[in-house]
């Protein structure tokens, strides 16, 4: 991840339409001296306009979210994914959900707005909120799921533009599956305020026609009793969606920025915040002197004055205003393929033919997301960027010290001079009789959030010890920073430090001192002690015949990291972010866990599953132990998406190289050559690989699934009759049988 020398972090906080097509626009034509930062608590960002459609059914999911992690590959942007709990505008400073502190030079505000539950309520199960997005479509998914076989019972709170939509979604979506719903939609006032007559009349036709029952000036509130009315009337429903009435986050108003009423943020026509002009806000969060409706339309429409206005701040230029369109186009979506425009006049026009025009416009605004992402020009680099290896290319003296200094490493027994001390090294006493068990990793980062890398880093470093069933005593960084003024260098080591030591703290292990030095780009490693009984030690030899192979991680990372690069490049490549989603989520799993799920049962042989691949590192306990290895393929876990990119010809840098290992198996049958390429996949924090007697197999899977750790019996330890025999038997049968 190389990326130009910069003098300012400009941090964007949401996702939202006017973030995600400023980051396009800032793609095309970067800020001199500018790095960006995305933080989003999600790596899907949803499209409103298109919301109702995937609820209907016409879209899938893919469909209706921007892949943040795709736009921010396109357009250089570092993604962290966290939600922002703090905002200090005096500190410049944001405190994120995941622990970490993450410092700014500019910020923009994009975080949307939250359902007005005051008349009820926060509290009822039964009652959804609309947004945010993510966790509304995940229950509607549950709902789904428990009201199969029977009548579904929902109440919709609002009929404005939302509430109306999505009650004849989801009216349409039991009606293609046949399935009995009785669905209602309340309004305090009229339907559709501020539409025409025309539209509302056509609008009341399609809810009579999906059976949708319409209350007009109802209002929804709690009583005495804590249970949920609608007027004088009780409300049955199993699922309440809320569509009425936002308010501005929490954090907009505990941030001390000024803000309206309804806690939006106040900003100027050049949608600056009136408290600090080096905050910007847009989209719904915005509050704008002449009030807006809370509408998709006004977001997308400031993106261009948001990515002009912060490069012109930035560079000591002229503002201008953001002028709202006095009329817009409005296309409803009326359950079906079917929908209903207007442009604020008396007349509105309707059926299938509206809904396909709705189609191409919303699929057009997608595709500038995911097949038109403009290939992302270098950024020029900071005006007096000037950079040399002297010194050994040190970094500062003391920015280690301050980087640590509110960080509190642990610290084990036997530190006789770790950070903490002004000596030129560390001094340890170690314990008589324990071995000392040493390991040593160190790699280029694979993605550009130092907090992220900096736990991957160290886990992926602790991995050695546990595979040998040590006990982490003591760690040693060394960390190579990007060409950045030295502030944003200072910012970069303190995240990643924060995130090395949250997992060494977790580990138990100390971390002592460490080095760093600049470069091209981001890279750590850390040296790490462990200390174990030599008769506790496992090991790669004694891998026994009959002995199972139990692998507690799936393999892939080394393809899917590959893709989130190459995605960049090439937008041809169907990359999905919930796919890395789930690749990191593994990643972070320590493999402590595994490691002391299996005390005390008795480990054969074991090793973990790193850059050589499963194949690569099944072929050292094969040599080390003089056995032959049989692996039912078919039973080797991978990470969703990982097949799909292999056939689309993604690949890890290792990867070819890694393949060599085929000389050394044997196929009983043809396997696939994609899930042979994922077998030789190189890992980052890969999982364990165990060998141990068949008798205890069922026994560790259950203790591993007690760790919440999914293990999988891959195959079995075979005797080595010939010394020519495979050391390595590729089996898509199952491995008891051979």
């Amino acid at each position: 991840m190389i990326s130009p020398s910069a003098q300012y972090d400009l941090v964007f906080v949401g996702a939202g339409h006017s973030h995600a097509l400023t980051l396009r626009m800032l793609a095309m034509k970067p800020i001199p001296g500018v790095r960006l930062t995305l933080v989003s608590p999600d790596s899907l960002s949803a499209y409103s306009g298109m919301l109702p459609g995937l609820i209907a059914g016409h879209y899938d999911l893919t469909d209706t979210h921007v892949d943040v992690y795709r736009l921010c590959q396109a357009s250089g942007c570092r993604f962290i994914q966290a939600s922002v709990t703090q905002l200090d505008p005096q500190q410049r400073q944001l405190q994120l959900s995941d622990g970490s502190q993450l410092a700014y030079d500019w910020l923009s505000l994009d975080v949307g707005a939250t359902p007005d539950l005051t008349p009820i309520g926060n509290d009822h199960t039964s009652v959804v909120p609309v947004k945010p997005v993510a966790s509304f479509y995940a229950r509607w998914q549950q709902l789904c799921q428990d009201t199969r076989g029977q009548t579904a019972s929902l109440a919709v709170v609002g009929a404005g533009a939302g509430g109306t939509e999505m009650a004849l979604a989801m009216a349409r979506h039991f009606q293609d599956r046949q399935q009995p719903a009785d669905i209602q939609l309340i309004t305090g006032g009229d339907l559709l305020p501020g539409f025409s007559a025309s539209v509302r009349k056509k609008m009341r036709a399609r809810l009579s026609a999906h059976h949708v029952t319409l209350h007009t000036d109802t209002r929804v509130h709690r009583d005495a009793q804590q249970q949920l009315r609608m007027g004088d009337q009780p409300l049955a429903a199993q699922w309440v969606l809320w569509c009425t009435g936002v308010r501005g986050l929490p954090l907009l108003h505990n941030s001390g920025l000024d803000c309206d009423e309804r806690g939006f943020v106040r900003v100027t026509e050049s949608l600056q915040t009136l408290s600090d002009a080096r905050i910007f806000a847009a989209g719904d969060c915005a509050a704008f002197p002449t009030p807006l409706p809370k509408a998709g339309v006004y977001a997308v429409r400031q993106a261009r004055t948001l990515a002009n206005n912060l490069r012109a701040a930035i560079q000591g230029q002229p503002l201008a205003a953001y002028r709202p369109q006095a009329r817009f186009l409005s296309l409803l979506s009326a359950g079906g393929k079917d929908a209903i425009a207007s442009r604020g006049g008396k007349r509105s026009l309707a059926g299938h033919w509206v809904w396909r025009w709705k189609d191409r416009i919303d699929r057009a605004f997608m595709a500038k997301f995911d097949q038109h992402l403009p290939a992302m020009a270098p950024a020029p680099a900071a005006p007096d960027a000037l950079h040399c290896a002297g010194c050994g290319a040190k970094v500062g003296s003391d920015a280690l010290h301050e980087a640590l200094a509110g960080l509190q490493p642990a610290i084990n027994p036997g530190i006789e001079a770790g950070v903490d001390a002004a000596d030129d090294a560390a001094i340890i006493d170690w314990p008589a009789g324990q071995r000392l068990v040493q390991s040593l990793d160190y790699f280029p980062a694979f993605i550009d959030e130092p907090y992220l890398f900096g736990r991957i880093a160290a886990l992926h470093s602790l991995s050695d010890l546990y595979a040998m069933n040590a006990q982490p005593h003591s760690a040693l960084a060394n960390v190579t920073l990007p060409w950045h003024h030295p502030r944003l260098q200072g910012r970069d080591l303190q995240r990643m430090m924060a995130g090395a030591v949250r997992e060494l703290n977790a580990a138990g292990c100390t971390l002592v001192g460490g080095h760093t030095i600049e470069g091209p780009q981001m890279a750590a490693g850390f040296t790490v002690n462990g200390q174990a009984h030599p008769a506790q030690l496992w090991h790669k030899r004694g891998a026994r015949a009959g002995d199972r192979l139990i692998l507690t991680k799936p393999l892939g990372s080394g393809v899917q990291l590959a893709a989130l690069m190459q995605a960049q490049g090439n937008p041809g490549i169907a990359f999905h972010g919930p796919w890395l989603d789930t690749t990191l989520q593994h990643l972070l799993v320590s493999n402590r866990l595994a490691q002391q799920a299996l005390q005390g049962i008795p480990v054969s042989a074991c090793t973990d599953i790193t850059g050589f691949g499963l194949l690569g590192h099944l072929y050292e306990i094969s040599q080390q132990s003089d056995v032959t290895l049989a692996v039912d393929c078919h039973n080797v876990p991978l990470l969703p998406g990982t097949l799909s990119l292999i056939r689309q010809g993604v690949a890890s840098t290792l990867s070819e190289a890694n393949r060599h290992i085929l000389m050394q198996c044997e196929q009983s049958e043809p396997v696939d050559d994609s899930l042979l390429t994922a077998l030789c996949d190189p890992q980052t924090a890969g999982g364990l690989l165990f060998c141990l007697p068949g008798d205890y197999a069922q026994q560790a899977l259950q203790q591993l699934d007690k760790a919440a750790i999914a293990a999988a019996d891959i195959g079995k330890v075979l005797v080595k009759d010939h010394p020519d025999d495979a050391a390595i038997l590729l089996n898509n049968g199952h491995t008891g049988n051979v």
